[in-house]
């Protein structure tokens, strides 16, 4: 059969059984599941630059424009249940024949399942203010595809139409999350892959149209970001605006093997090695499913209206270029070195959607036949074990999300309690600073650990301005300014220079600095290596001040190939310490022979640059002498 078409009874039964699986587990965990660094800082009004330094365009109308006052949960809840479901439900109106009731609900479900409940979209949706745009976006990218794809005789007027809007529905995907546009791109890979339903010609005009209607759509996305720019008086400052760097991409074509393995296996999230094990055995199965349905293309072919050698790539270039490329291909097109789990949170719905389309090619190819029935069940058995197992494992990671942030605010509140018996302390007005981290070994799930708003290297916690009305954010810097206790022991939290510090850890202060580089241009301020550490130290805090930009050091090998670069962004505060002031960032301690030093400012324009042979490097008092 080759309609896809799913009657409206039968996506209202599959409507309610999905939100009686999912409001009971992920809706609750949402609801239940407490500010995370990010949702702290939104709270505070801070770092809500969606349109001018991410380009999420659309997100930004949404999060600041039309619900500039907030939603209730429920609302926000019920935005991501309904994007989701739809997601689910078109994949599997491409991806299977609808031959009865009971297999297009079944169909729908798993997709909705294992799409829904991955562990990568389970972080997302942590993000709960947020969460309801980007799902939205995924529904945006595959509805745009559908709208093209290559189903009856169509009026050119009406292809030309259905095109213009799912451009618009494309760019509007963009606008919201980037990265989740490329989910859009499973409904080709499934015309690639459904050799039963369509012949070669209708895939090759499918495949144009995507073409034609994702550059279009790329020009749309810019023109409406520029446009929401404008209208809204906002200054652009994007943070991805430059290419990324050849060595870079040349190193993660070296590591293409390693990084699929820990897309499939959850391992970008840290998951035990039990669900490793588990999703990576069924990723390795719906590989081989491809790959019987490529098979059966082309043994099958009188079968098939796709079949022969050319049906049989074609299952094999729609089934694992999905599968493999479109999770990486954000990694390959963003400069920086580490892949985000939650930037691909959709690889749930890829799984389902090419193993329901691969199963569907062999079924149809085998009509008739009593090994149907047993492929069917085999599909929706594959299906249901990586649905569940994913589902089981958010299960640990819901919870997690709500204990931290119980636990920062219990941690907040300790902290002003402590603070308040020091002379000159103020929430209001003084100054804080944080130092290490706290330390929770129960609140992880394998090596998953949510992220605290006091963690290492959080340089814009927003905690005190929320609860207490601080008047600014708080800061975290990695070594005190004299030896401290980790909190809440006695020399936990003390007053330097007028600055509140919060150890959190044991430890001593900085050690003098003898491998160190002197800005450029005018700067009057050096930056060292020690002890995993990059600093930039200045004799005043106008020494080190990136403006509205960063200063960046990038270490090169010997042939001048990228290495790593360490970002002091102007969001992260500078702290006075003993007569100095400081800019930190974690750094591993890995030989280099070159050091690039560059202030950036807006639009990726370069204030100064210089460049360090690592002979070059001098103690931290020299340079100083030698400036004043």
């Amino acid at each position: 059969m080759t309609d896809a078409r799913i009657p409206a009874r039968l996506l209202f039964v599959s409507a309610v059984i999905a939100a009686v699986l999912f409001l009971p587990t992920a809706g609750i965990g949402i609801a239940r599941s407490g500010y995370n660094p990010d949702e702290w800082r939104f709270a505070a009004g801070l770092e809500r630059g969606f349109a001018e330094v991410h380009g999420r365009w659309a997100t930004h109308w949404a999060h600041e424009v039309l619900f500039e006052q907030g939603a209730s949960i429920a609302i926000l809840v019920s935005i991501i249940f309904a994007a989701l479901f739809g997601v689910a439900a078109l994949i599997a109106r491409e991806a299977i024949a609808t031959t009865g009731p009971a297999m297009v609900v079944a169909s729908i479900l798993t997709v909705f399942l294992a799409g829904s409940s991955h562990v990568y979209l389970t972080e997302l949706l942590h993000y709960q203010t947020l969460a309801p745009w980007f799902c939205l976006g995924l529904l945006a990218s595959v509805g745009a595809m559908v709208l093209i794809e290559p189903t009856g005789m169509r009026s050119r007027s009406g292809l030309i139409l259905r095109m213009a809007v799912a451009a618009e529905l494309m760019a509007i995907s963009i606008g919201f999350y980037q990265s989740y546009v490329l989910l859009g791109f499973i409904i080709p890979a499934l015309v690639l892959i459904r050799v039963d339903r369509f012949n070669h010609r209708q895939c090759l005009f499918c495949l144009l149209r995507v073409l034609i209607v994702s550059g279009a759509a790329l020009v749309l996305y810019q023109l409406q970001r520029d446009i929401t720019i404008y209208a809204l008086n906002l200054d652009a400052n994007f943070r991805f605006s430059g290419g990324i760097d050849a060595a870079v991409f040349a190193d993660k074509l070296s590591a293409f093997y390693r990084i699929e393995k820990l897309i499939h296996s959850g391992g970008l999230l840290g998951v035990p090695s039990f669900y490793r094990r588990l999703f990576l055995l069924t990723s390795a199965i719906a590989c081989i499913l491809v790959f019987i349905a490529a098979a059966v293309a082309v043994f099958a072919a009188r079968r098939l209206v796709g079949g022969g050698w050319m049906g049989g790539l074609r299952v094999l270039v729609g089934g694992l270029g999905a599968f493999f490329i479109l999770p990486v291909l954000i990694w390959f097109l963003y400069p920086e070195p580490y892949l985000i789990g939650r930037s691909i949170g959709f690889v749930g719905f890829i799984f389902a959607g090419i193993v329901l389309a691969s199963g569907t090619v062999i079924v149809q190819a085998a009509d008739g036949v009593s090994v149907s029935r047993l492929v069917r069940a085999g599909v929706m058995s594959l299906c249901l074990v990586y649905g569940v197992g994913q589902a089981v494992a958010s299960s640990h990671i819901w919870p997690l999300f709500n204990q931290m942030a119980e636990r920062d605010i219990e941690l907040a509140d300790a902290i002003v309690e402590r603070a308040r018996t020091l002379d000159a302390f103020d929430v209001r007005f003084t100054p804080i600073r944080s130092v290490g981290e706290p330390w929770s070994p129960s609140l992880k799930f394998g090596d998953f650990q949510t992220q605290s708003t006091f963690h290492r290297g959080v340089d814009m916690n927003s905690i005190f301005q929320v609860r207490y009305g601080a008047a600014d954010y708080a800061g975290s810097v990695l070594t005190p300014p004299q030896a401290c206790t980790g909190f809440p022991a006695d020399g936990s939290v003390f007053m330097v220079d007028d600055t509140l510090f919060v150890c959190f850890e044991n430890l001593n202060p900085l050690s003098v600095q003898f491998t160190c580089f002197p800005l450029g241009g005018n700067a009057r301020g050096a930056i060292c290596y020690s002890d995993g550490m990059a600093v930039l130290i200045g004799q005043t805090c106008a020494d080190i001040d990136p403006g509205t930009g960063q200063i960046v050091a990038t270490q090169l090998d010997e042939a001048g190939r990228w290495i790593r670069s360490n970002q002091f962004y102007w969001q992260a505060k500078d702290t006075e310490m003993n007569g100095l002031c400081y800019r930190f960032v974690e750094t591993a301690n890995l030989p280099f022979s070159t050091l690039r030093i560059e202030h950036k400012l807006a639009a990726s324009e370069t204030a100064w640059m210089i460049e360090y042979d690592v002979k070059d490097a001098r103690p931290l008092k020299e340079i100083f002498d030698t400036v004043n």
